[in-house]
């Protein structure tokens, strides 16, 4: 079942579905939907507009789980959506525990909305994936080489979500080439932004650098301050998925999203020092900040991104953490 919550819509406009709409990447796609004159139909478990306080008014929500498949094709063709974002996932610090669910939501949930969008006849697909579905980096395109890994790269996914993504993408390419259906796939860099603190939690360091000293919190972390990483602020994230969705084609089924270059956890702990003056923040030495198993740690080529639809990330580190305290105390998101 999907209770809906509809507002006036914006008479003929383009309408796309972003399910996972309301949460970290989702609100950031809305905004730059509506503001390109698209009306963005969201959709998610549960109508929580932290991040969207401002445009509530002007939203069309569904409140429906993408493992409901009469409630995602309902859903398509009651509101005659024309493209589809697809970025609801289950994200959970242990979900290595959690497989089955990790599989149902985030491949089967896929699955539903894939068929579902080929029976209502849409023809654009873009869905989130990760820079998980490579696994961990060998030595030379990760540590301490760092040579620009591209979305040719082996796939080799480890962890539930990781492979979870990849079945996803896979499924996904097999529509592209069976019914004509552009399905691309963006696989995201590190990605941080307000909401990810209080939706993703421990696995969130970005964040914690960021939103404990905001709230005049000390922060420390203990080691890896010179880990090398491919960092992306959330604003770019959006504007890459919205811009593959409105590209007039998508010659790839992949494209890595990210900024194309490394920085480490010390340098981004000093962008945050200069957006919140007087931050408590210690940053030990080393590598691996968060002791993965699975080294992640990479700089993507975003060439290909770059040529089908006009990729440029806008945010460097400096500018990005800037713009993301700014957010915080817009959006009434700090207790400071």
């Amino acid at each position: 079942m999907a209770w809906i919550w509809a507002n006036s819509c914006i008479g003929g406009a383009m309408r796309v579905m972003v399910t996972g709409g309301i949460g970290v990447v989702g609100a950031f796609v809305v905004r730059k939907l509506l503001a390109r004159g698209i009306e963005p139909i969201v959709c998610d478990l549960r109508a929580d507009f932290s991040l969207l306080p401002d445009l509530v008014d002007r939203l069309e929500f569904v409140a429906a789980d993408v493992t409901d498949f009469n409630a995602v094709l309902g859903m398509l063709r009651t509101f005659g959506v024309d493209r589809v974002i697809h970025l609801a996932a289950f994200i959970d610090p242990d979900m290595d525990m959690q497989p089955f669910k990790a599989f149902i939501v985030n491949a089967r949930g896929t699955a539903n909305m894939l068929e579902a969008a080929r029976r209502a006849e849409i023809t654009r697909f873009v869905f989130s994936s990760s820079r998980a579905v490579y696994g961990s980096t060998p030595r030379g395109v990760g540590e301490p080489g760092y040579q620009p890994l591209d979305e040719e790269h082996p796939k080799r996914p480890v962890k539930a979500y990781d492979v979870t993504k990849l079945a996803a993408e896979q499924l996904g390419q097999v529509y592209r080439d069976a019914f004509d259906m552009e399905f691309s796939a963006l696989r995201f860099a590190g990605i941080y932004g307000p909401g990810k603190q209080a939706r993703h939690g421990k696995m969130s360091l970005r964040s914690n650098l960021v939103e404990n000293p905001v709230e005049g919190k000390p922060v420390c972390v203990r080691h890896g301050g010179d880990q090398l990483d491919d960092m992306i602020y959330v604003d770019d994230v959006a504007e890459a998925l919205v811009q593959a969705t409105l590209a007039e084609r998508l010659s790839h089924g992949a494209y890595n999203i990210a900024s194309g270059k490394g920085q480490t956890i010390r340098q981004f702990a000093d962008a945050v020092r200069a957006a919140v003056p007087g931050a408590d923040i210690e940053v030990g030495p080393g590598l691996n900040p968060l002791g993965f198993d699975v080294h992640y740690y990479a700089i993507f080529d975003i060439s290909r991104a770059r040529k089908d639809f006009g990729f440029a990330p806008k945010f460097d580190l400096v500018s990005g953490v800037r713009d993301y305290v700014e957010r915080l105390r817009t959006l009434d998101l700090s207790k400071t």
